[in-house]
């Protein structure tokens, strides 16, 4: 087999890991929606409010990502050819506004937590009412901090994707990307995390159990970023080096992809770990399934023994 045979079955294997990626982010957002909204129904909780809107956004990416990643899937097998339209520049911002919602969505967490232990007196911040205005603010604020890449015209037709993407060679677009999508949130969220443990340090108050959980759960926040950025991380690593090797754009822009669902496969499922209102609610229901099938087989057995 050759090598060009070789690469060419790699990159699209990259694309189907990509494809089946985002369907089951899809798939495990609508499961945890459906799950959360009835308990926010009942509860009204702001905490659940939150991871709600953290799975709301990541749906939201794989609804655009998916039919991005089937568009690529075609090309590679020539049954679709792509041209640059306004349509195709528009679905690329939208994708990575939705990215940047998602990452933002954690740095509300974190603000939420702070408030909610510096600034108890203020419960305006911990009604469910407000995070109604704040949410879509944050969504909106998201998608006018992606729009210069538009505006740039950074993003182009990628011939070889059969798609639209942030090109390689917009310098200004790809630093101004991972500034506004990685970036800002970590900053932001570690600043939170800092001034909140100087906080529990200083303060001549008793601190409340829930107070000591916002910081764990603040601490969790911070890392699991870090760990979706090193994740990341070869993203960057192949922009510095792809001017001085053989690597070709193509294998940038699909392991840049598969990298990005990977991440966003990870985020979906460690938002139950970093929420342990989210954990506590998922150990209920499994219990409640195994408790029912044992009260069943009783009822069935003491009405067999009935009956005879």
């Amino acid at each position: 087999m050759s090598n060009t045979t070789m690469t060419s079955t790699a990159f699209i294997a990259y694309n189907f890991i990509s494809l089946i990626g985002t369907i089951f982010i899809g798939l495990i957002c609508i499961f945890m929606l459906s799950v959360l909204l009835s308990s926010i129904k009942r509860k009204h909780d702001v905490v659940l409010i939150l991871v709600a809107n953290n799975y709301l956004a990541l749906l939201a990416f794989a609804l655009t990502a998916i039919p991005i990643n089937i568009d690529t899937v075609r090309g590679d097998y020539n049954f679709y050819i792509a041209e640059e339209t306004f349509g195709c520049r528009i679905q690329a911002y939208i994708l990575y506004s939705f990215i940047t919602i998602i990452f933002n969505t954690f740095a509300l967490q974190a603000a939420f937590r702070f408030f909610r232990v510096v600034s108890p007196s203020y419960v305006w911040l911990q009604y469910g009412l407000t995070y109604a205005v704040i949410i879509p603010i944050l969504w909106i604020f998201s998608f006018l901090s992606v729009l210069p890449v538009h505006f740039w015209h950074d993003i182009q037709l990628m011939p070889t994707e059969s798609i639209c993407v942030l090109t390689i060679d917009g310098t200004r677009g790809f630093i101004w990307c991972t500034l506004i999508v990685y970036g800002l949130p970590v900053v932001i969220t570690s600043i939170i995390y800092i001034q909140l443990t100087r906080f529990m340090h200083h303060s001549s108050m008793t601190v409340s159990l829930r107070a000591r959980r916002d910081v764990i759960v603040i601490r969790r926040i911070v890392l699991v970023i870090i760990i979706l950025m090193l994740i990341g991380a070869p993203s960057v690593v192949l922009k510095l080096i792809l001017p001085f090797t053989d690597l070709g754009k193509s294998f940038f822009y699909r392991m840049s992809n598969m990298t990005i669902v990977i991440v966003m496969l990870a985020l979906s499922l460690m938002l139950v770990y970093v929420t342990p209102q989210v954990k506590e609610m998922l150990m209920a229901i499994g219990k409640s399934n195994k408790v029912t099938p044992r009260y069943t087989r009783q009822f069935f057995v003491h009405a067999t023994i009935t009956k005879n």
